[in-house]
């Protein structure tokens, strides 16, 4: 059956955080913060519609990059699962006379239990820089744990594959997050490691590099009385946006 609807069939949240790179290739000085947002429209009979919108500045030495993206998710959610169809878009400026488009669409669901979700996506788009485009596929799957109401661990992994003639980028990642909401406050402080494997392939040589990040950052909600009732109340979905 569906489930009940937050106050006024709507939810959300707002967070800020900063990252920095503590193992980069060629030992690069980088670090990045974003600004994200999610908001939940329960129409109702268990339909749904969640939005996102984010903002991600980056420096790598002396270049600063700025990206945005935004999601639309159209889905159906009952008290044991969730599945719908989401399309989103994402812009990098790199600071140069030139900007990369990647417009991506697919497939996601959840599964729901008492202490923890599941959840995954499959996706296929195009990434485009000027006249040139290639073909990107993604796949994503993680787990929330929650160890109470307002104490919870995640675990999301990822992988991104942008394909232009025999020329391959994959893009794979690996995140651990733990997130704190006190009972008083509508407030949550969550704080991980990011670990990013990239790889350049279909050239005499293959390229790869490895990068680990460690992040923080507070996140501010409302229609919302606990961490798992965000969840199973609010936006349920992951941002899926490639991470350039």
């Amino acid at each position: 059956m569906p489930v009940e609807q937050s106050s006024g069939g709507v939810a959300g949240y707002m967070e800020g955080s900063y990252g920095a790179a503590v193992d980069a290739p060629g030992d690069i000085d980088t670090d990045s913060w974003e600004l994200r947002g999610a908001v939940n429209f329960d129409a109702g009979s268990g339909m749904n519609l969640q939005v996102d919108l984010g903002y991600t500045r980056a420096s790598y030495e002396d270049l600063d990059t700025n990206s945005y993206d935004g999601a639309l998710h159209g889905y159906y959610r009952d008290n044991t699962y969730a599945a719908g169809v989401f399309l989103q878009a994402a812009r990098l400026d790199p600071g140069i006379d030139t900007h990369v488009n990647d417009y991506l669409g697919g497939l996601e669901g959840a599964y729901f239990l008492d202490t923890w979700t599941l959840h995954g996506t499959l996706g296929y788009g195009q990434a485009r820089m000027e006249s040139i485009g290639a073909d990107h596929y993604m796949g994503a799957l993680g787990a929330r744990i929650y160890a109470t109401d307002n104490i919870r661990f995640d675990i999301d992994g990822s992988h991104n594959r942008i394909s232009e003639s025999d020329i391959d980028y994959d893009l794979r990642t690996l995140k651990l997050t733990a997130n704190y909401r006190p009972e008083a406050f509508p407030v949550t402080l969550f704080a991980g490691y990011k670990y990013v494997n990239e790889e350049l392939s279909g050239f005499r040589e293959a390229l790869s590099g490895d990068t680990s990040t460690i992040f923080g950052g507070l996140r501010f909600s409302y229609g919302s009385a606990t961490l798992r009732e965000e969840e199973r109340l609010g936006p349920v979905w992951s941002n899926n946006r490639l991470a350039f």
